[in-house]
């Protein structure tokens, strides 16, 4: 069995929408009241990349921190602002590899295992904690107008993540 495949079975991850692959490992037991509901203060995910597979453009109406475990490294495409900007999470940190990320509330990202051996396990923290609302898909036609210069990230990164 591939190591990328034992690592999905291991730790009992399923399909995840934009991409890779998850498992649900956390949500608090305390709450939040927001103006758009009522939000568990925290939650959080383990989420793997194979080698090769991406996280789709998407954003969040709440922060999300990346935090690196173990394998290839993982290139995440930032788009917020009007600035496009780029974080390796990985331990090589003489390539300035980071161990975490934080992405803010409303940037639009997708990221993509790096590597050709391994993938890349990760977790990813969403404070106030992730609800499917709070999700939507990046709007590629007004990404490629803002992000001209960027058009084959975006189209990389775009469309349906088994593609």
């Amino acid at each position: 069995m591939k190591s990328d495949d034992r690592i999905i079975m291991e730790l009992s991850l399923v399909p995840h929408p934009e991409g890779g692959w998850y498992r649900r490992t956390y949500e608090s037991r305390e709450s939040v009241s927001l103006q758009r509901g009522e939000r568990a203060c925290s939650s959080s995910i383990l989420y793997f990349l194979k080698t090769n597979e991406r996280s789709c453009l998407h954003q969040l109406k709440s922060d999300e921190i990346w935090y690196f475990h173990w394998g290839s490294p993982v290139r995440i495409h930032q788009f917020n602002s009007g600035k496009y900007t780029q974080v390796v999470l990985g331990t090589d940190f003489d390539l300035q590899n980071k161990p975490q990320h934080i992405l803010s509330a409303g940037t639009v990202f997708g990221a993509e295992c790096m590597g050709q051996g391994s993938g890349s396990l990760i977790s990813c923290m969403v404070s106030p904690g992730y609800e499917e609302e709070d999700f939507s898909w990046a709007q590629v036609d007004q990404l490629l107008r803002i992000y001209p210069e960027q058009r084959s990230i975006i189209e990389k990164l775009s469309g349906n993540a088994s593609d």
